[in-house]
């Protein structure tokens, strides 16, 4: 059986309530840690670019085995730009956020000493000291949970057959970390990039925890049922427990009078839905206008998900 991109999209799209609770899992919880880093979800996607462009220069100019890992991550003055390389009109097309945001956003990261601004080397550097390795242990955890469910996925059904232990895979994150980092982070520039055009992302967070809600729920039981199915029948699984604003806004660090406010407006766009009890669910794009615009960039982000695995995938088992 062929093992590919097309090949995953295919079983994701089959196995939607065993594979993508997976996924979303790990999208909740890298959300998560971006506001507890950014305390600001448009300020993170200007420093995932910004920060991705430093950690790629540093593997241009000192792309060695040894300097890799997460241990030398934390190297002073490692991750240097020339200033004159950031590019406004760049950041703002690649993540549909607006010119004049994207400068208020990358001053806020300047004046948060997240970014260095040096005027008299015209250079802009990141002050890891700011990021926690806390947070990036569990962004690591959450990768390698995500590739071993995915991979042990793809070996019990055969389409793979090269078994991979989740320490392993843990092991080859930790000794290429930067390697990984910017596979991650060019899948999740383009992922939400593609979602901006038609939510903002505190928006797409919430979305995105009332579907991992319910697909985990599903996952748990074993229920296997395709995108389509669930898409259509998500009504009648409402005896599934729903999240309430204060769960909401718990979990994803948004303030409640903002989770309030933005999930008032995807009930009334068709994004969500709520029962009596004022639980949120996921609703039935297929009803709403807005909903069915949305229906061509979920495809693609799948297609996405795909290719970002099939490569870590690659280059775990040809780099370990």
């Amino acid at each position: 059986m062929k093992f590919n991109e097309e090949t995953v999209t295919t079983a994701v799209d089959k196995n939607f309530s065993i594979l993508m609770p997976v996924f979303y899992e790990m999208q909740t919880e890298y959300l998560a840690s971006l506001n507890l880093i950014y305390e600001d979800l448009d300020a993170s996607l200007v420093g995932m670019v910004l920060t991705n462009k430093l950690y790629k220069k540093n593997l241009l100019n000192n792309g060695t085995d040894d300097s890799l890992g997460f241990n030398n991550f934390y190297k002073k003055d490692r991750f240097t730009v020339p200033s004159n390389e950031i590019k406004i009109n760049q950041i703002s097309n690649q993540i549909n956020i607006p010119r004049e945001t994207v400068r208020r956003k990358r001053d806020k990261l300047i004046k948060d000493k997240i970014l260095i601004l040096d005027k008299k080397n015209k250079s802009i550097s990141l002050n890891v000291d700011k990021i926690d390795k806390k947070i990036l242990k569990l962004q690591i955890d959450n990768l390698s949970k995500f590739l071993y469910k995915f991979t042990t996925y793809f070996v019990e059904n055969n389409y793979i057959n090269q078994k991979i232990t989740s320490e392993q895979i843990k092991s080859n994150i930790n000794s290429k970390f930067l390697v990984y980092l910017t596979k991650y982070l060019d899948f999740q520039i383009l992922y939400f990039s593609m979602f901006k055009k038609i939510l903002d992302i505190e928006s797409i967070f919430i979305v995105m925890l009332c579907t991992l809600n319910i697909t985990s729920d599903l996952r748990k039981q074993n229920k296997i049922m395709d995108d389509k199915y669930i898409l259509k029948n998500i009504k009648f699984m409402y005896d599934l427990p729903g999240l309430n604003v204060s769960s909401i806004a718990e979990i994803t660090k948004i303030p409640r009078t903002t989770v309030i406010r933005k999930i008032n407006k995807l009930e009334l766009d068709g994004f969500v839905t709520r029962d009596k009890n004022k639980r949120y669910y996921t609703a039935d794009l297929t009803k709403s206008v807005k909903g069915r615009q949305a229906m061509p960039y979920i495809d693609n982000n799948k297609k996405l998900i795909s290719k970002f695995f099939v490569d870590c995938f690659n280059y775990l088992i040809f780099k370990k």
